[in-house]
């Protein structure tokens, strides 16, 4: 058996940062511009270096196994915008489209709201469907 022949037998997906294994949506938009996420770090501490840096990057990274085993939640490409009582989140869905979901405590919940309010770019949002984003169990009180 040959190295290739071996290679070529390997089940592979995409892991990490795509949800998806699709060509990547923001390349196809107007200004087309290669998901990346940015991470902050202390550099070598020299007197003229001292403060936090942050930088941008982008990576794939492929795993052995079949998709199905992984989960399938949309990754967060923007920074969150958190406003008065609801919480904007341009998320990359496993579909392969790119979705705006505006996430209120009322509507879908508690947990999810305050999950979309401490979660920040490049993080994964525990949703199945972004577009179906369960509503509120809660029942609107009788008007009075």
């Amino acid at each position: 058996m040959t190295y290739g022949s071996f290679v070529s037998l390997r089940v592979f997906y995409v892991c990490l940062q795509c949800p998806h294994e699709l060509p990547c949506p923001q390349l196809t938009a107007s200004e087309p511009l290669a998901c990346s996420f940015s991470q902050a770090y202390h550099p070598i501490p020299f007197s003229w270096n001292k403060q936090p840096k942050e930088e941008k990057f982008s990576m794939v990274i492929l795993a052995r196994g079949s998709p199905e085993e992984a989960n399938r939640w949309p990754r967060i490409t923007q920074p969150v915008l958190q406003r008065p009582r609801h919480v904007h989140c341009h998320l990359c869905c496993p579909d392969g489209h790119m979705q705006h979901a505006v996430i209120t405590a009322r509507r879908h919940g508690r947990d999810l709201y305050r999950c979309a309010r401490v979660s920040s770019w490049g993080d994964l949002l525990p949703v199945t469907t972004p577009s179906e984003l369960p509503p509120a169990a809660a029942i609107d009180p009788p008007e009075s």
